[in-house]
């Protein structure tokens, strides 16, 4: 037997495929036709699958991680998402200076509210919520560019011309053939290139800067920074007396009058009230200040603030609560410092970059921020605690409720002395714009007539509720009632340089009475009862006038000094923006910079929406060479080495969506961040 069976199986594999075939059974044969036909689909869908994912992220669409801050808030690097424990304000901090290194060399241990201002110590050992959490992670159109060109105010990725194999996101401001001017926080553009054989256009001043560029309304609200938000309130402040930041006043008093606006503060947020007559509007006014550190303790220690001045008011800047990190050393903070080795994949999609680490015996986590004495640093440019320039460009939106019969009610924003202001006919629903700075001021004209008040009809009238929005930003004003733009009959847009020259716009304060700037948003009742439920205020973003990302003002500090015989640091300038009665005698509004950006054919000008802290096309200039890196083996990758622009050919893209934010680690490990998933404005 054993003979025959070898002689069978030596037979067998002697036969030829197609004998083996033969000796199938039909059944065999139909079986093995689906087990290669099986096989050669599965493999056939696995290579048409990784060619397709291949040219779709070549071609179509890419994801991207966001690794730096200069986007934010909008779009946010490594950052820490923390809860004021004052007021209960959440609010992101920077955290991307912990990435610069493999080995982790800095740790962000404390940041400040933008709303209370208080300075809250992180708790790193103990709270997982203060943890430092990766970029937003977005989905990049690769293919929207290829059928359209790039339009103004897009968030766009390119390859970063002084080191063309690194990706950027920055905000698309300046358009091909165009000359792009900075100035006082706003961005002008004048068409047309110097050299050029066309005669350049000038502005209707006859100043060489071109037109103010206005934000459309839903680029505005994604880009705008928060000043305050009157549903957080510091439960410490209220028990002491600290004065609210709105109060009644009307004109040429000194203190906050007793028969106007009653406020009143609780852990649930403000609610003030009032009763006008026929004759007399009621304002209730915003003042921008906030406790010092020792207030702050006397409040913590139950001590009364009542006496501070509620009629103190300072200036509005360009602080930015993400750069207003406070870091140390790491070795102050790790006896071992947390390593990115180790963390898996999973982990860093879910938000950890770094893992392991072992705390000092000395660190007092979540304790005072004086265990650091002088080893706190404070924001990468040292003086971050509060912006160093003055932003008269506002939101406001007050949530109103007005009884039946109430008459008028007026929201008002004041910049430079001027006086904006929306007015409500509550019987018609009527709203109507003004300007005044002494002397009623007119709007764009139309067809060549003076348009003083511009006129629209809403549903905002007597013995209703609605969510109002009123902005001057950029030389216009817009209102939206419930979250809709009202369309207004004739242009709401406005020249401010046709009643003020650049130098005349600075802070106006004339006293208590009169205070202007020190008091810049005001909302008004006349002729019957109102409530105001909640007031937000937000503030435009400022674009630095600089060529030079070494220090980030607009300030010509040689000149500052020059006036002050002494070297003025930053601090002393940020010291005035709280001193109203200093204001016009400061010589540094009329030393701010105004810059200017010639942009040719095919090359377009981004800069990023967190200005202090963007490397951006108003500082690649120069920069290789700055830093002693003018050579490489590839001339090619010093082709755009000195230029202040983004050619055609380094655009990757558009900016869609943010398609996984960091998740929360409560209620439940790995928490969606649902809210924070969203089209990119």
């Amino acid at each position: 037997m054993p003979e025959t069976t070898a002689s069978a199986t030596t037979a067998n594999s002697a036969s030829s495929p197609q004998e083996a075939w033969d000796a199938m059974s039909l059944l065999q044969q139909r079986a093995a036709v689906f087990r290669v036909q099986g096989l050669r689909e599965t493999a056939e869908a696995f290579v048409v699958a990784f060619v397709l994912a291949l040219l779709f992220r070549t071609f179509i669409a890419e994801a991207f991680v966001i690794p730096t801050g200069s986007m934010a808030p909008a779009l946010m690097g490594a950052h820490k998402d923390v809860f004021c424990p004052e007021c209960g304000q959440e609010f992101p901090i920077g955290a991307s200076l912990e990435n610069r290194s493999a080995a982790i060399e800095n740790v962000v241990v404390g940041g400040v509210c933008p709303n209370c201002r208080h300075v809250y110590p992180l708790d790193l050992e103990n709270n997982p919520e203060d943890a430092t959490f990766s970029g937003d992670r977005i989905l990049v159109s690769k293919f929207a560019y290829a059928l359209s060109d790039p339009e103004r105010w897009d968030v766009i990725v390119f390859k970063v011309p002084i080191n063309p194999k690194q990706n950027y996101i920055k905000r698309l401001v300046g358009l091909p053939n165009e000359t792009l001017t900075l100035m006082h926080g706003d961005v002008y553009a004048l068409p047309g290139t110097p050299g050029e054989d066309a005669e350049p256009m000038v502005s209707r001043t006859g100043d060489p800067i071109g037109e103010i560029l206005r934000k459309p309304p839903e680029k505005l609200l994604a880009m705008k920074s928060m000043v305050y938000d009157s549903n957080h309130q510091p439960s410490a402040l209220v028990e002491a007396g600290y004065p609210a930041r709105l109060q009644p006043w009307r004109p040429g008093v000194s203190s906050p009058p007793s028969d106007s606006w009653t406020v009143e503060r609780s852990a649930d947020g403000l609610l003030a009230r009032v009763e006008a007559s026929a004759e007399t509007p009621q304002w209730l006014r915003y003042y921008h200040h906030w406790p010092t550190s020792e207030q702050w303790d006397d409040a913590d220690n139950s001590l009364s603030l009542a006496g501070v001045d509620p009629y103190l008011g300072r200036l509005i800047t360009d602080f930015y609560a993400y750069d207003a990190y406070l870091f140390v050393d790491a070795d102050r903070v790790y006896d071992i410092k947390p390593s990115p080795s180790g963390v898996s994949p999973l982990q860093r999609l879910l938000g950890n970059s770094r893992g392991g680490g072992v705390f000092r015996p000395s660190y007092d986590s979540g304790g005072n921020l004086d265990q650091f004495r002088n080893h706190l640093q404070y924001g990468t440019s040292g003086y971050a605690g509060d912006g160093a320039h003055w932003v008269g460009d506002l939101i406001v939106e007050a949530d109103v409720e007005t009884a039946a019969g109430t008459q008028v009610l007026t929201m008002e924003i004041v910049e430079a002395g001027v006086q904006y202001r929306c007015n409500f006919d509550l019987k018609t629903g009527q709203a109507s714009l003004s300007i005044n700075d002494g002397q009623p001021r007119s709007f764009d004209a139309v067809a060549g007539s003076q348009n003083l008040n511009p006129i629209a009809e809403t549903d905002v009238r007597a013995g209703s509720r609605h969510k109002l929005r009123f902005s001057n930003c950029d030389d216009e004003l817009v209102l939206w009632v419930d979250d809709e733009v009202v369309a207004f009959e004739t242009p709401a847009t406005f020249d401010v340089s046709q009643f003020l020259k650049p130098e005349q716009v600075r802070p106006v304060y004339n006293g208590p009475g009169d205070p202007r700037d020190a008091s810049p948003v005001g909302i008004a009742v006349r002729g019957g009862e109102a409530t105001l439920h909640r007031m937000t205020i937000d503030r435009d973003k400022y674009y630095i006038a600089t060529q030079n990302g070494n220090q980030m003002l607009d300030y010509d500090m040689s000149a500052i000094n020059e006036f002050a015989d002494a070297t003025v640091r930053v601090e002393e300038i940020q010291a005035v923006m709280a001193e109203p009665k200093v204001w016009k005698d400061f010589p540094g509004w009329a030393s701010r910079r105004r810059v200017s950006f010639p942009i040719g054919e095919d090359q377009f000008f981004p800069m990023g929406d967190n200005s202090p802290e963007s490397l951006d096309a108003r500082c690649w200039a120069g920069t290789k060479t700055r830093y002693g890196r003018d050579r490489s083996v590839d001339p090619d990758s010093y082709l755009f080495a000195d230029a202040a622009f983004v050619p055609r050919d380094l655009l990757v893209g558009k900016a869609l969506a943010i398609f996984w934010p960091h998740p929360w680690p409560t209620p439940v490990p790995f928490t969606p961040n649902f809210e924070r998933m969203r089209l990119i404005k």
